[in-house]
């Protein structure tokens, strides 16, 4: 597994690195924001398609450092509602999450500087990946 440090272009204009700027997410047009008020940030980007797959992507800033980025692939297979939800279509999105991740150069594993990781969450009742970053 290569260390090279995550990076990732969003169709936004976004380069998603740890260096990004809190600011440069705060210019996007038609990103919601969700203060934690624990200096946690999330803010949810506009779906877009990276590497042929529509994609749902937010990043949470720490006292304006990025901090993580959870996504999720978007596809009609895995439902569009809570009427059409079910563990196994949860399970199936995020293994084509991973796979996705695979094959944008950034495979499930710890690194020097964090960790990818994708799975289900039981609370939460959602498939998705996740990135978090080391703090230096």
């Amino acid at each position: 597994m290569a260390a090279l440090e995550f990076a990732l272009d969003h169709p936004c204009g976004l380069r998603i690195d740890r260096e990004l700027q809190v600011s440069a997410v705060q210019s996007i047009g038609g990103v919601t924001v969700s203060d934690m008020r624990t200096g946690y940030v999330w803010y949810r980007l506009p779906e877009a398609e990276i590497a042929g797959q529509h994609v749902a992507m937010s990043l949470c800033f720490y006292e304006h450092w990025l901090d993580s980025l959870s996504f999720a692939v978007i596809d009609p297979e895995f439902g569009s509602s809570w009427e059409d939800w079910s563990e196994q279509k949860e399970r199936a999105r995020a293994e084509a999450t991973e796979r996705w991740l695979a094959l944008v150069g950034h495979e499930v594993g710890k690194y020097p500087w964090g960790e990818v990781s994708a799975g289900f969450d039981p609370k939460g009742g959602g498939g998705a990946a996740r990135v978090r970053f080391h703090r230096n």
